[in-house]
């Protein structure tokens, strides 16, 4: 044999050998000692090996290294820096371990990454042991936002309403010594209830906004103020527990950002009768009973907190949970009512203005004639009438009306101005648009009987309304489409039916 054929006869052997070893195993270095290392390897098992001569591959808490498969020492580290484990949410950060959250479930996992904090997201090497990697915390649905600019004139026909909200939430930063004095400190939390449509997102806005001008001042990194909008039903979710950790990120967030800079922070939660009812009443399941004490541990510990407040907002005030309501929680409940036909005229003017009117119309006139044109008593919706007795009463427009809905009826406005100017080059919106755009949204809104809030059924039958609604839905009641639309071209009335 020639010493070609025996070279190729030696790499054969080592081709031969290398086939028929076993393969390497990896593992995750969970601690290291004076002796021995800890190792987290496949099959979720962890072990203890010699120390002895791993100094030279550097080996530190969570490390990705490869074992011998008989003997199970230490080869060396892996070339591969990251195990591809399941990623999760931090709940809690202890002294070297962390308290995550995966699937539903808490876990205890040891810690190799620095400067994490509650909400991060980490991930775990294959056994779910150690956290191995950091990612910083991403834009969620619960992200903190900077609030646009909402002052307090932006928003029209609810004088009494920020009158009272002003009082609360802005004076006690404005005086703060004067309360002091008193023993007074800033509201926790604020319940705005009333029918929907009203504005009760836009007065949370404000209050981010205008407390950030008051409270905030040089310190504060954000000009306009923090805001945490969360409508209720996204808190919710399919597994046990991550509703719980939702409620506590959601805190957590606003708690960091209002240590850091000192910016107003507010915490909205629309829809909150999705997730605050009443416990034990039988009209909410079994979800509620743990997530609701979860928002009562984070009101009461926001002692610390004065520049944290939570707003709730609903058109249920009845079902929430009354120990969400009581005083030093939710310490004050601020109705939004329905606009009066002089609210209605100033939010017309809001939404009017810089807008292009034919005939050189007044402003102030024309934001007047619409809101008289609304609230006109002949401008009849619904009829509630008794099989046996007859009409009962009726809903007129005014019941209905909303901040939203005269919106709706100046963007409607606009759309025929800008349909005609499209056609012909005729510019500007016309009486006769929004006498169209009124009897629009007029006919449309008749349609929805769901539109109509406990409120407007105690505004018109007053102690009976609650009964009368009840005796509407369960059928005993009639509630009967009977639209009424003053024609505005000759002055009589037309009856319109769907």
């Amino acid at each position: 044999m020639d010493a070609d054929e025996r070279v190729q006869m030696l790499l054969m052997q080592e081709e031969l050998k290398r086939l028929n070893s076993p393969p390497y195993v990896s593992g995750t270095v969970l601690d290291i000692g004076k002796k021995t290392l800890r190792i987290s390897v496949a099959g979720s098992r962890v072990i203890e090996i010699s120390a002895v001569g791993t100094e030279k591959c550097k080996v530190r808490k969570g490390s990705s290294v490869i074992l011998e498969p008989t003997s199970m020492a230490l080869i060396g580290l892996s070339e591969f820096d990251k195990s591809s484990g399941a990623v999760v949410t931090v709940e809690e950060v202890l002294d070297n371990r962390l308290r995550v959250q995966k699937g539903g479930e808490s876990l205890i996992v040891l810690n190799s990454v620095k400067d994490v904090s509650v909400g991060d997201e980490v991930s775990l090497d294959p056994c779910d042991v150690i956290a191995l990697e950091r990612f910083p915390k991403k834009k969620t649905k619960f992200a903190l936002e900077e609030v646009s600019e909402v002052p307090w004139r932006s928003i029209g026909g609810l004088e009494e309403t920020l009158r009272t909200i002003k009082q609360e939430v802005e004076d006690p930063f404005i005086h703060r010594s004067v309360f002091e004095r008193y023993g007074r400190k800033p509201v926790k939390g604020i319940l705005l209830y009333g029918p929907p449509g009203c504005g009760k997102t836009m007065i949370g806005r404000a209050i981010a906004y205008n407390l950030s001008k008051i409270a905030g001042g040089a310190k504060s990194k954000c000009a306009n103020g923090h805001f945490i909008k969360i409508n209720g039903p996204e808190i919710l979710d399919k597994w046990v527990g991550n509703s719980e950790a939702a409620i506590r990120k959601i805190y957590a967030a606003a708690r960091d950002v209002a240590a850091e800079n000192g910016s107003p922070v507010i915490i909205f939660i629309d829809e909150a009768e999705a997730v605050l009812k009443t416990r034990g009443s039988g009209i909410s399941t079994d979800v509620y009973d743990s997530i609701v004490p979860q928002f009562l541990a984070e009101m009461d510990g926001l002692n610390g907190h004065s520049n944290i407040i939570t707003v709730l907002a609903t058109n249920r005030e009845d079902v929430l949970d009354p120990a969400v309501l009581r005083d030093g929680r939710v310490d004050r409940r601020i109705k939004v009512p329905r606009p009066s036909r002089e609210g209605a005229s100033e939010i017309f003017r809001i939404y009017l203005k810089g807008k292009p009117l034919q005939e050189n119309a007044n402003l102030v006139k024309l934001s007047s004639r619409l809101a008289s044109n609304i609230y006109d008593d002949a401008l009849i919706v619904y009829n509630v009438v008794d099989p046996n007795q007859g009409v009962l009463g009726n809903f007129c427009y005014r019941h209905l009306v909303s901040g939203a809905m005269i919106k709706s009826i100046v963007d409607r406005a606009s759309n025929h101005a800008i349909q005609r100017e499209l056609r012909n080059g005729t510019r500007g919106i016309s009486v006769n648009d929004f006498d169209s755009a009124i009897k629009e949204e007029l006919v449309e809104q008749a349609g929805f009987t769901q539109a109509l809030a406990r409120d407007d059924w105690d505004n018109v039958f007053g102690v009976k309304g609650k009964q009368y609604q009840n005796a509407c839905l369960q059928g005993y009641l009639i509630l009967e489409n009977a639209l009424v639309i003053r024609a505005s071209h000759d002055g009589g009335t037309k009856n319109v039916s769907n």
